[in-house]
C-alpha cells in the first residue's frame, strides 16, 4: 500500500520584529532623592549582614 505525498512546497514563515507603535513615547519620570534621605539609608553591606543573620537564625533557632 503506497502512500501519496504532496510535492508542493509550503510557504515558509519568516521571523520578524514586533510591530512598533510610532508616536507613543513613554516618558519615565524619576524622583530626585535628597541628601537627607540618602543619609538615612542603610548601606548595602549592612542590609546584607542583617539578612544573612535572619536566615541563619531561622535555620539555627538554638543559636
Amino acid at each position: 500500500m503506497a502512500k501519496d505525498y504532496s510535492t508542493e512546497e509550503s510557504k515558509t514563515s519568516m521571523a520578524s520584529e514586533p510591530v512598533a507603535e510610532y508616536g507613543v513615547a513613554s516618558k519615565t519620570t524619576y524622583r530626585v532623592i535628597s541628601d537627607e534621605e540618602i543619609a538615612q539609608c542603610m548601606p548595602l553591606e549592612e542590609s546584607r549582614r542583617r539578612l544573612t543573620e535572619k536566615i541563619y537564625k531561622f535555620y539555627h533557632p538554638e543559636a
